[in-house]
């Protein structure tokens, strides 16, 4: 009997990452040079062996990139007198019938080419660079008739338009390297339960994962081979270098608004004053979700997002329901803004979403749609300044828009957002950017100079007195006049 040798020896993260068992889900990186693709192409290569008619996808993003780091490199080390492989199909086929797919996914009609389809194992590489519903949607893919073990089992860096949920599935559910038990949520966020007629009917469906890090330094191999990559890494800017030599996951490269910090745009909730004056701000959608925010702005000119609503698949009427049922009738607002397609007639009906608000005493304005403006002034809101404490003498960190801490939409998708290739000054389209966009129509209906610094000073009644600058006119008084009290 021939003996094969596999030259694979693994490091001592790729080693935890292949001893992983009894988990459905896995992620395994987080930083660069931990040794991702190796154990990806190792791993598939054991499991093919070991499973004989199993049925196995890896996936990129992209094709080249595909081209470059999974197919060239298991060209190089699949023991050919094992497997043989099919570039036609660009799959691995071995002699015990063992299948090896390498694919890539690009975009929303790709669905189309795995409809039907049954896999035992499926593997993505950067994850981070794909978005959630093509992961998910892979999950019904996961079966077979064989009795043997299915899991997905992905590598990735930090950053790319999916951080945010990658965060949120497997970064933000607890400590790393546990395994932790994740019920399964339906899309309101309400645990799904096992069917009737299974074995544990009723018991609630549970997603066992775990995170493995590794970076640079849990690769030995490579730093004794090129010690200089440590060196490079390090000489990154700020955010690369913390997202690829430490692997963090608070901030990345290509961040567009970098400037988000939990710790000073984040607020615990509190009951806003009725003097403060309060705005609704939308965005329309039905497969992409309806978006109403409520935001309030103080004396000193602080805004406040202090309630959110987000949901797909509402007709308009129960839109501007879910609207008048999130507004408290003592709550009176000044405008509510909302995206102009609340202006568009459908086919079927010769009325306008925005007349059906009105219709129900939610009168709509319609957004200025200005992209890169929209976003310079989002950005100005959010920027972080240094501020004098009178009382202590010393200088803190704060900003002009902060947040409620319910609102858990705005919290995630704010820093989610990552700039364009093509147009660097605009933000990229992005599965999370609804919230974003009724945000910026809110900042676009505002006047400029409500997001600068304005004097200000107690008066004997509790209240504030704002002073304008007397060559500001009414029309860039944001409150008409030159002085509004409270």
């Amino acid at each position: 009997m021939t003996t094969l040798r596999i030259p694979y020896k693994p490091q001592p993260r790729q080693q935890k990452y292949h001893q992983a068992t009894g988990v459905d889900e896995l992620l395994y990186g987080g930083a660069a040079g931990g040794g991702k693709s190796e154990a990806t192409i190792w791993d598939a290569l054991k499991y093919a062996l070991e499973y004989p008619g199993s049925r196995q996808i890896i996936f990129r993003r992209t094709f080249p990139d595909l081209q470059r780091s999974i197919i060239m490199r298991t060209l190089q080390v699949y023991p050919k007198e094992l497997c043989k492989y099919n570039q036609a199909k660009h799959e691995w086929i071995f002699l015990n019938g063992s299948i090896v797919e390498l694919a890539h996914w690009d975009n929303d009609s790709d669905f189309m080419k795995y409809q039907g389809a049954e896999y035992d194992q499926i593997r993505w590489e950067e994850l981070t660079q794909f978005e959630e519903r093509w992961y998910t949607y892979m999950l019904s893919r996961l079966r077979g008739s064989k009795p043997y073990p299915r899991s997905v089992k992905s590598t990735t860096n930090p950053g790319g338009i999916g951080h945010s949920w990658v965060k949120r599935r497997f970064i933000d559910i607890g400590v790393p390297e546990q395994i932790h038990d994740v019920p399964e949520l339906d899309d309101n966020g309400n645990p799904l339960h096992w069917p009737e007629g299974m074995a544990n009917a009723g018991e609630p469906i549970i997603r066992k994962r775990i995170f493995i890090p590794a970076n640079v330094f849990d690769n030995k191999a490579l730093v004794d081979n090129d010690p200089g990559y440590v060196a490079r890494l390090m000489s990154l800017p700020d955010n690369e270098r913390k997202q690829l030599l430490e692997g963090d996951w608070d901030t990345f490269a290509g961040q567009y608004f970098g400037e988000f910090s939990r710790a000073i745009h984040v607020v615990e909730p509190f009951d806003i004053p009725t003097h403060w004056k309060k705005f609704r701000a939308m965005d329309e959608g039905y497969n992409d979700p309806f978006v109403c925010l409520w935001i309030a702005l103080d004396p000193k000119g602080t805004a406040y997002l202090y309630r959110e609503f987000v949901k797909s698949k509402l007709l308009t009427s129960e839109q501007v329901e879910m609207v008048r049922l999130n507004s408290p009738i003592t709550e009176h607002y000044e405008y509510s803004v909302a995206d102009t397609s609340f202006w568009n007639k459908s086919k079927m009906e010769d009325v306008t979403p925005a007349e059906i608000f009105a219709r129900f005493q939610v009168p709509l304005i319609q957004a200025k749609k200005e992209r890169i403006n929209g976003w310079k002034r989002v950005r100005e809101w959010l920027h972080v300044k240094d501020v004098l404490d009178h009382v202590t003498g010393k200088m803190y960190k704060d900003a002009n828009l902060k947040i409620f801490n319910t609102c858990l939409h705005a919290i995630e998708s704010i820093p989610a957002m990552v700039h364009d290739d093509r147009h660097v000054e605009d933000a990229a389209a992005h599965p999370l950017d609804h919230v974003p966009d009724a945000l910026r129509y809110w900042c676009m209906s505002r006047p400029q100079n409500d997001v600068q610094e304005k004097p200000w000073s107690a008066v004997p009644d509790g209240s504030y007195k704002v002073r304008f600058d007397e060559d500001d006119d009414d029309e860039h008084n944001p409150f008409g006049g030159n002085e509004t009290f409270w």
